[in-house]
This record gives C-alpha cells, structure tokens and sequence, in this order.
C-alpha cells in the first residue's frame, strides 16, 4: 500500500497488477472505453483521465514553486510572485472552434511565451463564455507583464481577423482583452486552481483540444511512501482523536490534512527524501 502525498490532502491506495487477473470480457470493455476516451477527447469534454492528469499538474505546480522576490523595471519596486492567472478573451463575435481558434491564434502565443519569455512550465484550459465566445485560462510561475501580453494577444486576434467587430464598433484595437492577477495570496490554492481548471460545466460543442500543460509537468509524478502498519496505526490513531480526517472512495482513501504540517505523518527519512523530490522537481519547473 502507498501513501502519496498532495498540495493539501494525503492519498493512500493499494498498487498491484490487477489487470493480470481480468477475465477476456473485462479486457475488451476496458478497450472499448478507452477507445470511447479517445474520440470524444477533442469534443470539449473533459474525460476523467484527462481531469486527472489536470489535477496533478496543478497539485505539482502549487507543491513545488515557491514565491520569488523580481525586479518590476516599469514600477521600480520589488515584488513577491509565485503563479500568474492569465485569461484571454476574444472580443470579436465571430464563431470559432477550439481547434482552429487553437491553431491560429493562442498556439503562437504559447510559443512566444516559450521562446521569448522563457515561460517553459505553464497550464492552460479553454473555456465558452456566456455569449458564446472563446477564451482561455494560462497559469505560469514566470512572471509577464500585462501590458506585453495585451500586446500580443490584441496583434494575434488581429493577423486573424477577430478584431473587425471591436474595431467597427469601437475605432480602435486595443481592447481589454486580456486579466492578469497574482495568486500568491489564495489560501487554498490548489483548490482554486482546479476549481477555476476542471469546471464541471465544460464545452460539448467545442472542438479540440480543450487543455494541456508543459512537459516538465506531464512528466512528473506525486511523491509517494510505503504506507506500512506503523504509518497506519500513527493516523489511526490522529483519526479517532480528531485530529485528521479520512474519505474513503472505491480505489483509495483521501486524507485531509488541514493546517498540520507533513512531520506529523512522515518520518524523518521520508521528509528528506520529499525534500530531495521537491528540489528535484522544481529544477524541472523552474
């Protein structure tokens, strides 16, 4: 049994081969699900693979960047910053599908931020507004100003003609089409993270890819213990005096950890190696 360990909760879980043991009409139902994934991955739905793995990206992000002190050259002054929230509108009325809107427009700002500001860990999330329209969330632990980007989104929407109707009705075409706000002062930040990501409303008629998040990401994992029996009796026993809470769901459990600090559930060795998995992870992110 493992216990892994997440941004503001504790997961236990059993890991074995059960697959080994699945009869041939357990196999094929599992094919035929995973073949039903994979068409309606690009049909504005979430999948619950894809929920999961947007969950650890975020889990991952909040766990391993830490706040960094930066220069603000248009203030002057000195700033704390952890994650930028960027949403993008469009302010045209124009109808545009996540995959073409995808492969013209924000594809190329992903890149300018990759290339030109050196933002290499990023997630980001398309969502339908109320009107109808398009428009995404990034977070990013590299710090942009908002004024750069309103300037590359704005000349984005532009080269692609989704700014004719702000323009007509307006004279100009510098909308307010971007919003910029530092999370570093959330108090549950995963929380809202994945609230503002994994919204159970989603976008059913909206095609293509709806979400996705760097490599650096992608490719890293929870940091996870053996959960042995004395692990198990030590929260047993913080359980039943209260000081603990515990969801128990069909495949595993969610402890709830509150405000008490991990040293209260790992052992020295083990908050050392988290440590060491911490550093190693944000030498990838950062």
């Amino acid at each position: 049994m493992l216990l892994q360990v997440r941004s503001n909760c504790l997961i236990t879980y059993f890991q074995n081969n059960y697959h080994i043991s699945l009869t041939e009409e357990q196999k094929l139902r599992i094919i035929e699900a995973i073949k039903l994934s994979r068409l309606n991955r690009y049909q504005g739905m979430l999948t619950v693979g894809a929920r999961k793995r947007l969950s650890r990206a975020v889990d991952l992000l909040v766990q391993c960047i830490k706040p960094k002190t930066l220069y603000n050259e248009v203030s002057q002054r000195y700033i704390k910053h952890k994650l930028s929230f960027i949403t993008l509108t469009i302010p045209d009325n124009k109808r545009i599908t996540g995959q073409e809107c995808y492969e013209k427009v924000f594809v190329h700002f992903i890149q300018w931020m990759r290339r030109t500001k050196k933002a290499t860990t990023y997630i980001w999330k398309l969502e339908v507004q109320e009107r109808g329209q398009l428009h995404y969330h990034i977070t990013t632990p590299t710090w942009i100003h908002y004024q750069e980007i309103r300037d590359k989104w704005n000349n984005l929407l532009r080269q692609n003609n989704l700014m004719d109707d702000f323009k007509a009705k307006y004279g100009h075409e510098d909308p307010n089409s971007t919003d910029i706000h530092e999370v570093r002062h959330v108090d549950d930040l995963s929380n809202y993270l994945k609230k503002e990501f994994c919204k159970s409303i989603q976008n059913p008629n909206t095609k293509g890819k709806v979400w996705d998040c760097s490599y650096n990401l992608k490719s890293s994992k929870y940091y996870s213990v053996e959960y042995d029996s004395v692990m198990l009796n030590h929260l047993i026993k913080m359980k039943y005096a209260g000081l603990i809470f515990e969801k128990e769901l069909e495949q595993c459990s969610i402890i709830e950890n509150g405000e008490r600090q991990l040293d209260q559930f790992l052992t020295l060795q083990q908050l050392m190696e988290y440590d060491l998995w911490k550093i190693a992870v944000s030498e990838r992110l950062n």
